[in-house]
């Protein structure tokens, strides 16, 4: 069976038991800092399992793309050297929120396995938790022998999704591969089982029994207990394609084929590994760098940057030393791409990115090597945990690139010192994608539960008449309010939320202002209400008046529908790798930002906003439909990178130039847009770009301010706008001639000035002159030293800038056999100075206090 018809058949039979067939979730987790990357199949359902979301369904059923490749779950360095570790995997999972429990979902597990897929029930193995009578009995049931299940502890048969969440016992469920690939004299110690050999017996399936969810304070019972199970598709399609190694299905195949082709090698021991490594880590990285991960050198970014350039070392290892790996990334949506349309649609990015990550890591290479060699030199008999550290930190290699050299030349290798620098930075990583915290969202489920979903009505009017559902004072005069419908637009996608007024429907008067507008949770819309002095507190369920301020949301919508417009034009200047990657839009401004490897020169700037304006000028209709996802990616809707759409999606189009995916208020023809004028471009992230920009009235604001400075240039310079740069330019180039020269003035000056310094030198015991002196002038000592050799060919100078807590020294020396660096270092020990350098030249800082003691130590060091 095709890995293809695995996902349909499965989905297929759980759709047919009343399950509702739901999308992955993005590989970044949503608002779940306890994760790094998305690990396993119930992360979306996370909150309906700790009852702090209402589901819409009771059953669901998914196939989920999951990265372990840091955190708790991080199966990096195992990839490739084991038949079944992967960094990308696809999880195969049907849940239950509260609806059945084991007894449904054993009988499910089996019917799929033994029916659907017809695996021979004798290859079957099954475990269940030491305190979990009912599994067992319930496996029993079906007919499997008492035999064949096995009681095991919290390590092996209970389940956690993270540190914190969701857990719950486990009944997991084994295929026996056969005796052939058993591990060789295997027997179970204490402790252990059969089971315990994973060469022969492998886990296919995992069925968890979510009852409980692990707090801070400690484990607590779940509201309902609910049902999370996940079958492996690499693991499943290994057992029904007859294969031991998960590679050699149809999940790898094709890439390692491809591969065979790039390097002229056959897949085949020695170089299998390498094989595997490289079709493992290509998915990986493509699908996160579809899912919105950028290369980095922190969080994500800086797992997806390991992941990538251990693939491309073992290219390197293949004998493939120009950029190679990218040229697999559309091998990877010939097996993905079907079943997740969404990251197909970033392709050209993947492509670009890994590209440009090839190309710098494989010069880097190099470097390392060199580092490497260089290491050897310090210390002859190995690596410490330092150096090895830096090799993999600084120039990208695996540790098992950098063990693998070390055995070849039987040097030693410092692991434990290693490993203590790498918690170091896998803590301060930890700290980056934790950092921005969990915003406890309970509250808002439970409100919108009493309330019911906010209707918005804000595309088509600015004012409505709305029930007062639910209102919360937060402080002084402000109010947290939600009303039954509403057409002030929250703030999302980027739309900062509107502001307007809410007014008494009796007298017509003003109650209050609206300061802000969120969305916490899908349909349910915040209004933070500002009660005026004058007016009395707002009554439940009573009706008002809610007025948008018109003039702020127009100018919102022109810069918003501006940016769908800046977007369509940066991929026609630059590319379709361009994708947006994040944005902001204000009433007086809009930022928009987008992936691309390297800044925008002056002419693709120029190029984009003549683009813009000619779409602007061009008075395209601007439409919006509500269409099935599918149905508006394949009529080529761009949607937001990174971001998780519902199966029903908004598409806004502007004539035939743009169509995007977008829930935000716009203008209904370009030609409101006015004018679009951008005022920087900068760099956001490594291969992340922002552009600045205004519209309307702002980009005549902006352009009539830059006229005005002009004219003052203009006038201070005496010349008109065709000569004012030339006026400009050649004034700063006086400027620097005459810096230059004053420069080189005062530095004669000086060297005049301080010639006197040197005109006593004393003699050291080997009849070579040398100077030690003290200044109070803010000058540059090396050009000061060179004085003294202006006049003598040999001996030595140390001159001391008597400024600041620390004095600055320096040493140099022409003498016979005399060392400065290790004078310098003699002189540290006894002034608790620092700095260094080589043999003919060494600087450093010695303490004020010191300087006494530190001036009679030279004396004595460099007249013996």
């Amino acid at each position: 069976m095709k890995s293809s018809d695995i996902r349909k058949e499965f989905c297929n039979y759980y759709s047919k038991h009343g399950h509702q067939k739901l999308s992955s979730s993005g590989l970044v987790p949503e608002n779940d800092p306890t994760l790094l990357f998305a690990n396993a199949g119930m992360n979306q359902f996370k909150d309906i399992f700790t009852g702090k979301q209402k589901p819409a369904f009771n059953r669901a059923v998914t196939i989920q793309k999951c990265v372990r490749a840091g955190g708790k779950h991080n199966d990096l360095e195992n990839v490739g050297f084991t038949a079944r570790h992967h960094t990308f995997f696809e999880m195969l999972g049907n849940f239950s929120f509260g609806d059945y429990f084991k007894e449904e979902a054993i009988v499910y597990a089996w019917d799929v396995l033994t029916k659907l897929f017809k695996i021979d029930t004798s290859r079957l193995y099954f475990t269940t938790h030491y305190s979990d009578t009912d599994a067992a009995l319930l496996w029993k049931k079906l007919g499997v022998q008492e035999n064949r299940i096995f009681q095991k502890g919290d390590k092996d048969n209970f389940w956690e999704m993270g540190e914190f969440g969701p857990c719950g016992p486990c009944s997991e469920i084994y295929y026996d591969h056969g005796e052939q690939y058993a591990i060789k004299n295997f027997k179970p110690g204490p402790g252990q089982d059969i089971l315990d050999d994973d060469q022969r017996y492998v886990e296919i399936w995992n069925l968890v029994f979510m009852q409980y969810e692990k707090k801070p304070e400690g484990r607590f019972d779940l509201p309902k207990p609910s049902i999370d199970t996940g079958a492996g598709l690499e693991r499943i399609a290994s057992v029904l394609q007859g294969k031991y190694w998960n590679y050699d299905t149809d999940l790898f195949m094709p890439i390692i084929s491809q591969t065979e082709e790039l390097v002229s090698k056959k897949y085949d021991s020695p170089l299998a590994t390498s094989f595997r490594v490289i079709a493992d880590h290509i998915r990986s990285a493509t699908m996160l760098i579809t899912d919105g991960v950028i290369p980095s050198n922190e969080g994500r970014g800086y797992v997806l940057r390991r992941i990538l350039r251990r693939a491309i070392r073992h290219f390197n290892s293949l004998g493939k030393t120009d950029p190679s790996l990218y040229k697999l990334v559309p091998t990877v949506f010939k097996i993905l791409g079907e079943e997740y349309p969404q990251n197909l649609s970033n392709i050209s990015l993947a492509e670009k990115l890994i590209k440009i990550e090839e190309e710098k890591f494989l010069t880097t290479l190099q470097i390392g090597l060199k580092f490497f060699e260089d290491a050897l030199t310090v210390n002859p008999k190995g690596l410490s945990g330092k150096e090895i550290f830096k090799l993999y930190d600084t120039y990208g290699f695996p540790t098992d690139l950098t063990e693998i050299l070390c055995k070849e030349r039987s040097l030693s290798f410092d692991a434990p010192g290693f490993e203590k620098l790498m918690q170091e930075r896998k803590d301060e990583s930890r700290k980056t994608w934790k950092a921005v915290g969990q915003i406890d969202l309970e509250e808002y489920y439970k409100i919108r539960d009493l309330t019911g979903e906010t209707q918005f009505c804000g595309y088509g009017s600015l004012k409505s008449e709305s029930q007062l559902k639910f209102s919360k004072h937060v402080e002084d005069d402000l109010y947290m309010l939600i009303f039954d419908n509403t057409p002030f637009y929250a703030e999302s996608g980027g739309q900062v939320g509107d502001v307007g007024s809410v007014v008494d429907l009796k007298t017509m008067q003003e109650i209050g202002t609206i300061i802000d507008t969120q969305k916490p949770i899908d349909n349910l819309f915040v209004h933070y209400f500002r009660l005026n002095s004058s007016a009395k507190q707002l009554d439940i369920n009573a009706k008002y008046g809610l007025v948008v301020r018109s003039d702020l949301r127009v100018l919102t919508a022109r810069n918003h529908s501006a940016t769908h417009l800046l977007q369509s034009a940066l991929m026609n200047v630059l590319g379709d790798h361009v994708k947006q990657a994040g944005s902001i839009v204000t009433p007086d401004r809009l930022r928009f930002d987008f992936t691309h490897p390297q800044g925008l020169n002056a002419d693709e700037i120029r190029k984009v906003e003549e683009i813009v304006n000619e779409q602007i000028s061009n008075n395209l209709s601007v439409s919006a439909q509500i269409m099935q996802k599918k149905d508006a990616v394949a009529a080529g809707a761009t949607a937001l990178f990174g971001e998780k759409y519902g199966d029903e999606v908004r598409v806004l189009k502007m004539g035939d130039f743009s169509i995007e995916l977008c829930g935000g208020t716009h203008i209904t023809n370009t030609g409101d847009i006015g004018l679009f004028t951008i005022v920087s471009e900068s760099s956001l992230a490594s291969g992340v770009r922002r552009i600045e920009a205004v519209t309307s009235i702002g980009a005549y604001q902006y352009l009539k301010h830059r006229s005005e400075l002009l004219k003052g240039i203009e006038q201070h310079y005496n010349t008109n706008q065709e000569a004012v740069l030339d006026r400009v330019l050649s004034s700063g180039h006086e400027l620097r001639d005459l810096r230059k020269q004053y420069s080189d003035l005062l530095n004669h000056f000086n060297q005049l000035k301080f010639q006197s310094l040197f005109e006593n030198p004393k003699i050291s015991a080997k009849n070579e002159p040398y100077s030690i002196v003290t200044i109070n002038d803010d000058i540059d000592l090396r050009k000061l030293s060179d004085t003294f050799f202006d006049r003598y060919n040999n001996g030595t100078v140390v001159i001391v800038k008597t400024i600041g807590d620390l004095f600055p020294v320096i040493l140099r020396s022409k003498a016979a056999n005399f060392d400065c660096n290790s004078c310098l270092k003699e002189l540290f020990k006894i002034s608790g100075g620092r700095g260094g350098g080589k043999k003919d030249m060494a600087q450093g800082s010695v303490p004020a206090s010191k300087i006494e003691e530190s001036i009679n130590f030279l004396n004595n060091y460099i007249s013996k």
